[in-house]
């Protein structure tokens, strides 16, 4: 679970979101066979993949940035998608010539459920109960949990820069690069303060950001520069909205100052610095 204290791009939460919400279609759908093509690809094995063949799928949730399969015997599987990784739809008399497909999951409604992940950053987890594996995930922030007064508390005395506090799973879970750079550019507050240098208006605004972003993305079926695809295998439309992210020396779309890049916690970071204070 290293990865959790990391702030990976793409596949964020909006993206898993949008995977998530794709496969809605599935549920009640049996799986006749597992094709496993890369071993490797699989992180944790709790129970083998056989034993949920035969199994009927009861729930395709999302938790932060994992994606969240509940069978029907209990058993879960959790896909986490790195940093290129693809989980989609295919019809089962589709033939698959895609590179770097590692799992084929065959449902009996006529689909199959791909994994694909060239750089393989991401993987499979096979669980019997998932509630020690996401312990030490932050609060969600669409929840109703997610909350200016619990980003105060987290914030409060800290000098570590804003923008890092935002990539760490373990206090909110879903944020990367991406909308960490576009809620703190909606708030107006640069990505190098010190956590704890935020005034409440500030935190009660950064809060709104965070949470106006994340479901805007979501509406706009996510965010696709080169990897992402959702849950059709369709690329997503929020990158056409981005307002700093990947805009350096380009002018701000608010006051007409340069979108300046540097690095924060080791990520490129996208800010103005004429209107973010």
């Amino acid at each position: 679970m290293e990865a959790l204290k990391r702030g990976d791009s793409i596949p964020e939460l909006p993206e898993v979101e949008t995977i998530s919400r794709s496969l809605q279609i599935n549920l009640g759908a049996r799986i006749t066979k597992i094709d496993i093509k890369c071993a490797g690809v699989i992180r944790r094995r709790d129970f083998e993949p056989e034993e949920i063949c035969g199994s009927t799928i009861s729930s395709i949730n999302r938790k932060g940035k994992f994606l969240n399969f509940i069978f029907e015997n209990g058993l879960e599987l959790i896909i986490h998608m790195g940093m290129s990784g693809r989980f989609y739809m295919v019809h089962e008399d589709e033939e698959i010539l895609a590179p770097h497909v590692h799992v084929i999951i065959h449902l009996d409604n006529k689909k199959g459920l791909v994994y694909q992940d060239a750089r393989r950053f991401g993987g499979l987890w096979l669980i019997r109960d998932s509630r020690g594996f996401f312990s030490r995930l932050g609060r969600e922030p669409l929840s109703d949990e997610f909350t200016a007064e619990y980003l105060a508390r987290k914030v409060k005395k800290r000098r570590q820069a804003i923008k890092a506090l935002l990539l760490n799973q373990s206090i909110v879970c879903g944020i990367g690069n991406i909308y960490a750079d576009e809620a703190l550019f909606e708030a107006a507050i640069r990505p190098d303060r010190p956590a704890g240098s935020l005034s409440a208006s500030e935190i009660g605004c950064l809060c709104k950001a965070i949470k106006e972003v994340m479901q805007n993305s979501i509406q706009k079926r996510g965010t696709t520069f080169r990897d992402f695809r959702d849950g059709y295998n369709k690329s997503g439309g929020f990158q056409d909205y981005l307002k700093v992210y990947g805009k350096t020396d380009q002018d701000c779309s608010r006051c007409g100052g340069i979108i300046k890049r540097k690095k924060i916690g080791g990520r490129s970071t996208h800010f103005c610095d004429k209107c973010q204070k």
